[in-house]
């Protein structure tokens, strides 16, 4: 049985959310909530304070991203891409600069997509970050492009990414409760076959238009290299990867890599798969996915790309 709030502790939490109310959303003093509440106003400081570190308040600074038309326009005639669209995102923390990423990739999608579409979205932290940011979108189906991937984190991996994305469409959704990698292309072959699996399989030659993310084949880089062994990253190091994209791992030159029992232990949309898909944004950016997101440019697979500034000027000039 749960056990009753004991009356002290209601009693603060009713003065923090008073004195948040009072002070963020009202702009009271804190001499004046203080005499309000019969506490002094030291007290008041501490229990602001307290507000922000447990959650009870959030501040979010929500700076609209700007788009460089010129350098979008210049990016995508050099990468031979059918276009760019390049975000002032600064010089800052990464995560602000993948937050920027991915409200532009809000709007894309929002701009663009129809009921008629289906769309697949692949796995990245900046496609998480996206979906933060989408608006209601058409009914169109979501399918889940990628197995789901190994992170620490619960709320950030490639089944709830689909899920919220799903949510804002409000159409159909195809998941995959099965890992991106796994020990060998016949238990990667026993697991396609399972109903739940070949309904989403069945999906991928129907992908309109989708949203990939691209990794850098480095410690930390890829969540599809930290799935794998040592030994077996190893053997892809030697065999030229530099990047990776829908799981697709991929030399400078764009080519797909096979190694280590690659790609046949992956369960996700292959290399000609991705090929058929008509649309195809990568969303990357920063210093460590310049060749990257060269190589998968190289590679044919996608058709638009979404990035900063300071990664489209690394890419034009190296």
């Amino acid at each position: 049985m749960t056990q009753p709030t004991p009356p002290e502790d209601r009693s603060r939490l009713v003065d923090t959310v008073l004195a948040a109310q009072r002070f963020f959303l009202e702009g009271a003093t804190k001499s004046e909530i203080a005499v309000e509440l019969g506490i002094s106003r030291f007290k008041v400081a501490r229990i602001l304070d307290e507000a922000l570190r447990e959650g009870i308040v959030r501040i979010e600074i929500d700076a609209i991203p700007e788009v460089d038309e010129v350098l979008s326009h210049e990016l995508a005639v050099a990468m031979g891409i059918r276009s760019a669209v390049v975000v002032r995102a600064g010089y800052g923390q990464a995560s602000f600069q993948r937050s920027q990423l991915g409200r532009t990739c809000a709007n894309v999608l929002a701009s663009t997509l129809v009921e008629a579409d289906v769309l697949g979205i692949s796995w990245g932290r900046t496609l998480h970050s996206m979906v933060g940011f989408l608006p209601s979108l058409p009914g169109c189906a979501v399918v889940q492009l990628v197995g789901s991937v190994p992170t620490l984190e619960l709320a950030v991996n490639s089944v709830e990414l689909v899920r919220r994305v799903a949510e804002c469409s409000a159409g159909p959704v195809y998941p995959l409760h099965v890992p991106l990698i796994v020990e060998s292309p016949e238990t990667a072959t026993a697991l396609r076959a399972e109903p739940y699996v070949r309904r989403t399989i069945e999906m991928f030659p129907l992908v309109t238009r989708a949203i990939v993310g691209i990794g850098a084949w480095i410690p930390g880089g890829s969540t599809v290299r930290a799935a794998l062994s040592k030994a077996d990253a190893a053997a892809l190091d030697a065999a030229g990867a530099v990047a990776d994209c829908c799981s697709i791992v991929l030399d400078r030159d764009g080519n797909q890599v096979r190694a280590a029992g690659m790609p046949e232990r992956c369960i996700a949309l292959g290399v000609e798969g991705l090929r058929l898909v008509p649309d195809v944004v990568g969303v990357s950016a920063g210093v460590s996915k310049v060749e990257p997101i060269r190589a998968t440019l190289r590679s044919g697979l996608v058709h638009r790309l979404v990035t900063t500034e300071e990664t489209a000027r690394l890419l034009l000039v190296s």
